[in-house]
C-alpha cells in the first residue's frame, strides 16, 4: 500500500476520497476489486469517505442494496448523491459517515437536483453537514464531469459560489478530472498522448501552439478562497512527500479543498492504493488546533 496509514490519533478528523471504479464491481459479476477496497478503507479508519463512481450493475434493482452493504461492511451511514451530468453510466456521488462509534450527527444533506425556472438541474455533488461536538463541517463529494471543460467550469462555479460563506467550514473532495496548479506539470508531449476524450476536457493550445494544461477548476476554487489541502502541506507531512498522479491518466485529479482554517489543522495527507484506476487519498485534521483557531471567530460573535 502506498503511504501506510496510521491508527487515527485522539481528536483527529479523517477524511478519504476514493473513486471506486464502477463501485468496485466488475462486468463478470466479481465483487473482488469492492472487496480489497473496503479492507483498505477498514484500515484506514477515516470517519467520513466521499465517493465517486459509486455505481452497480441493473442500478434500480441493485443500487440500493450496494450502498447498503457498502455502509454496512465499514460502519458507516451513507448519503447517496447523483450522477454527476455527462455520465455514460450511473455511477453516483456519496458521502459515507461514521455516525456510530464518533457520535456525530448528520444535521443536513445537500440536495443534487433542484428546479430552475421549471426544469431539473442536476450536479456533480453532494454533501453533508456535519456536526462534530462543537464544530460544524460541510463535507462535499465532487466528480466533475470527464467530457466537456465548460461543463466541468460551470460546476465548478456553481458548487463554489454557494459555499463562499466565510462562516462555513468547508471540505470539498473528490476526481476533479483536471490538473491542479500544484503538484506534477504535464508537458505538451504528455497532453498529446493523452486519450482524446481526456485531451480535450484536461488541455488547450497555447500561444505557442503547443498543448498546456487547463487549470481552471483550480483556479476557481482558488478565487472562492479555498485551499489545495495537500499542496499546502510540508513535505514531511505528505506520504509520498512529493505530490504525485492519482489518476492513470497521469494527473493528480483526486484532490480535496478546504476553507483557510481547516487547511491551517491539516497534520497529515496519505495516497493510497485500492482496487481501482483512481489512488485514495487521505487527509487528517487536528480537531484541538481548529478549535483554537475558530476561537476568536467565536468570540466576535458574542460581542455583537
Amino acid at each position: 500500500m502506498t503511504g501506510v496509514v496510521p491508527a487515527t490519533a485522539a481528536d483527529t478528523f479523517r477524511v478519504a476520497v476514493v473513486n471506486w471504479q464502477y463501485g468496485g464491481l466488475d462486468t463478470d459479476g466479481s465483487d473482488a476489486r469492492w472487496r480489497q477496497t473496503v479492507d483498505v478503507l477498514g484500515t484506514v479508519g477515516a470517519q467520513v469517505v466521499l465517493c465517486q463512481e459509486f455505481g452497480a450493475p441493473q442500478p434500480a434493482l441493485r443500487q440500493p442494496r450496494h450502498g447498503r452493504r457498502t455502509a454496512n461492511a465499514l460502519g458507516m451511514e451513507m448519503v447517496l448523491g447523483p450522477v454527476p451530468p455527462g455520465a455514460r453510466s450511473a455511477l453516483h456521488v456519496a458521502v459515507l459517515v461514521d455516525t456510530g462509534t464518533t457520535g456525530w450527527r448528520i444535521e443536513a444533506d445537500a440536495p443534487y437536483t433542484h428546479s430552475r425556472f421549471g426544469g431539473t438541474q442536476h450536479e456533480s455533488w453532494c454533501g453533508v453537514q456535519l456536526n462534530i461536538g462543537e464544530l460544524v463541517v460541510d463535507c462535499y463529494s465532487v466528480h466533475l464531469p470527464a467530457r466537456s471543460a465548460v461543463e466541468q467550469l460551470s460546476q465548478a462555479q456553481t458548487l463554489t459560489a454557494l459555499l463562499t460563506d466565510p462562516e462555513r467550514l468547508v471540505l470539498v473532495g473528490g476526481d476533479m478530472n483536471g490538473y491542479p496548479r500544484g503538484g506534477p506539470s504535464a508537458t505538451a508531449d504528455e497532453l498529446e498522448e493523452l486519450p482524446p476524450h481526456l485531451r480535450v476536457t484536461r488541455a488547450r493550445r497555447g500561444a505557442n501552439g503547443q498543448l498546456q494544461a487547463n487549470l481552471d477548476v483550480d483556479d476557481v476554487f482558488s478565487r472562492a478562497g479555498f485551499l489545495d489541502l495537500a499542496l499546502g502541506l510540508p513535505a514531511e507531512l505528505r506520504h509520498p512527500p512529493e505530490l504525485r498522479a492519482t489518476g492513470k491518466g497521469g494527473a493528480r485529479v483526486d484532490r480535496a479543498y478546504g476553507s483557510p482554517e481547516l487547511a491551517a489543522a491539516a497534520t497529515g495527507y496519505w495516497q493510497v492504493d485500492i482496487a481501482s484506476d483512481h489512488d485514495a487519498v487521505v487527509f487528517d485534521f487536528d480537531l484541538a488546533a481548529l478549535r483554537r483557531i475558530l476561537t476568536p471567530r467565536g468570540a466576535r460573535g458574542g460581542e455583537q
